[in-house]
Formats: C-alpha cells, structure tokens, sequence
C-alpha cells in the first residue's frame, strides 16, 4: 500500500489566524475559498466562471401562496457552460453553517426560480460543506484541515466536467472496506509512511487523525485513525514534542486540533480494525485502532 501526497489548495494557509477576532467572512473569501474555487477550474471569465453576489429581480421565494423574502444572498454562483450549477455561501469562523438560519437562506437560493441548482454549499473557514437540495444531510462534511483528504473527492462533485452531474459517490472508508473482505480478524495490520496533517482530539484521552490512501491497482479511500494517549506518547521524536504536550495540557479543557503543513511527520504504524461504526452528518465510518506506533 502506497501513500500519495495529497494536493491541497491551501497549501502553507496557517489555520490559527481563524481565533483572530480581525479574520471575518472577507478574509474567509480570500484566503481559503477563492483558492479552492480556482483549484477546482474556476474563474472569473467563461467557460467555468465564478459570479459574485448575484442580485436577484424578485428577492423572495414562493411556494403556493406563501412567499418568504431572502435576506441573505450567497457570495459565489458558480456558471457552467452558460448554465448555473451550484452556489458557494462564505461565512465567518465562529458561524454555524451545518444546520439553521445560513443553511436555509442558501437552500432557498439555489431553488429560487432564476437560479435553481441542485448543488449548494457553505465555508466557514474551519469547515466546507456540500448540500443537495433534495437531502437534508450533506453530501460533504469535512474540517479545513482535512481538505487534502477530501479534496479529490469534493472535485469529483463541483469540478466544472461533474458539476452538472449530481450522481455521484463520496470516497469509500477503507476500515469499512477492510472489515468487508474480513479484515476485523486481523490484530496487527502495519501501515508504513502514513502522512500525519492534524491531530485532533475526541475525548481528554482520545485522539484522531485521517488520511488518504489509494490501494495499487484499485480505488482511494479515507482513513480514520484513533489512538489514547499512551499512543500519543510512542509519537515524542517523531513529530513535535509542543504539539503533543498541546494536546495533553491544553486539551483536558477544550477539545483541539494540531496541524502540520503538507504531511511533513509519516509515522509507520500497527493497527487493527475498529469495531465500532461512526458517524457523522454525511457518512458512516469504521476508524484504525492504533496498537502501537513503530
């Protein structure tokens, strides 16, 4: 099994500037989706361009005799071969863009009767989330600093040749996979060179991080790792001995999260497969229990 390097659009972007009170929605647009929304193929002229702030000749969306104005009209509409094919809602770091107010305004959006697209989403900074009008989970749900985990995955939906098609499949969870071809029996399965991007933390004594791995000759996959604290500890020399004592010290009050830029830290390590299923909005997993890192 080989690791690739995952390509991230945010390459070198440090995440800690989000606890900035001054980095508000504008600086959102700027720094973490405007390279997204060109990492993906689009700009700001045609064949594949990006539209901002699309104002709209009736502000209100109605159903039956009912009418609801809009209030808020999403920054990014996003054209594709003279058709609209999705919208892009920015918003600051501290807002909540999974469910409520900000979900519903971009709903409303793209079902209005001058755009109607099936495809819409939302970015915070700290999180990207892809909704399909017909589903009220998303489709898509991933922290920032996962972005290069996801990214192949989030252009196989909203690249310009698949965004005005809305059949399509999110990555497979290799520990899933695994457990079907009967790998749950395995105690000990090593995995060399694994790229280490972020660590966050579950519980005070409970840890993960994820990544991507593409079997030779077959699909990707994404992978979820947990690991206490003992775990935690076999990794002093081989990434940051401040990041781990960050997570211990730091952590016992508030639930953080470590990054490191572009997998620099590849730790071998001995696994088995989870027993237990988890899940989040927009998928369900089987995590990488870590037995001990080599």
């Amino acid at each position: 099994m080989k690791f690739e390097k995952a390509f991230n659009p945010i390459e070198g972007f440090d995440l800690q500037v989000l606890n900035d009170p001054d980095f508000k929605e504008d600086s959102v647009r700027e720094e973490i989706i405007s390279p997204i929304l060109k990492a993906l193929g689009y700009g700001v002229t045609k064949p594949h361009k990006i539209i901002r702030s699309k104002g709209l000749e009736h502000p209100f969306v109605s159903v039956g005799s009912a009418r609801k104005n809009i209030t808020c009209i999403p920054d990014y509409l996003i054209e594709v071969e003279d058709r609209y094919a999705w919208v892009l809602e920015a918003k600051g770091p501290n807002e909540n863009i999974v469910s409520g107010k900000h979900v519903e305004q971009a709903y409303s959006y793209a079902i209005h009767s001058e755009i109607r697209v099936p495809l819409f989403a939302l970015c915070n900074g700290r999180e990207f989330v892809l909704f399909h009008i017909s589903n009220e989970k998303p489709l898509i749900h991933f922290k920032m600093e996962s972005l290069p985990v996801y990214f192949e995955n989030l252009a196989k939906c909203l690249a310009p040749k698949n965004a005005l098609n809305t059949e399509f499949k999110l990555a497979k969870d290799l520990g899933l996979h695994l457990k079907r071809l009967g790998f749950q029996e395995f105690n000990s399965i090593i995995f060399p060179d694994v790229p280490i991007r972020f660590i966050g933390q579950l519980d005070p004594d409970m840890f993960t991080t994820a990544t991507g791995t593409k079997i030779e000759g077959g699909d990707t996959y994404a992978m979820s790792l947990d690991f206490d604290e003992k775990i935690l500890d076999q990794m002093r020399g081989k990434i940051p001995s401040q990041a781990i004592e960050m997570l211990k010290i730091r952590g016992k009050s508030e639930r953080q999260v470590v990054q490191f830029p572009d997998g620099s830290y590849k730790l071998t390590l001995d696994c088995r497969v989870g027993a237990d299923l988890q899940e989040n909005l927009d998928e369900i997993f089987l995590p990488f229990i870590v037995n001990r890192v080599l």
